[in-house]
């Protein structure tokens, strides 16, 4: 991952991370231009959202769905009639 200095634009390092949950890591970095800037820094990483969710999510809510529907509903969804 590559994090760039908030003081000079430079490239940073992360030199250690604090987990503070499953989805939320604070980052301490350090500025790799130590002769004009040498800062020192932390930064929040987190996960916010999926754009496309794992495909075990989706098999796991489709399968879900799918068992709640009636059986009318089931063969309806196989034959496609559901959509039209």
């Amino acid at each position: 991952m590559l994090v760039k200095c908030p003081n000079c634009g430079t490239k940073g390092r992360i030199t250690s991370r604090n987990d503070l949950s499953d989805r939320v890591s604070d980052l301490y970095c350090q500025c790799m231009n130590t002769r004009e800037c040498g800062a020192s820094w932390v930064e929040t990483k987190a996960f916010k959202n999926y754009l496309n969710p794992p495909l075990t999510n989706t098999q796991q809510l489709a399968a879900h769905i799918i068992g709640h529907l009636t059986k009318a509903q089931r063969q309806e969804l196989m034959q496609g009639d559901l959509f039209h």
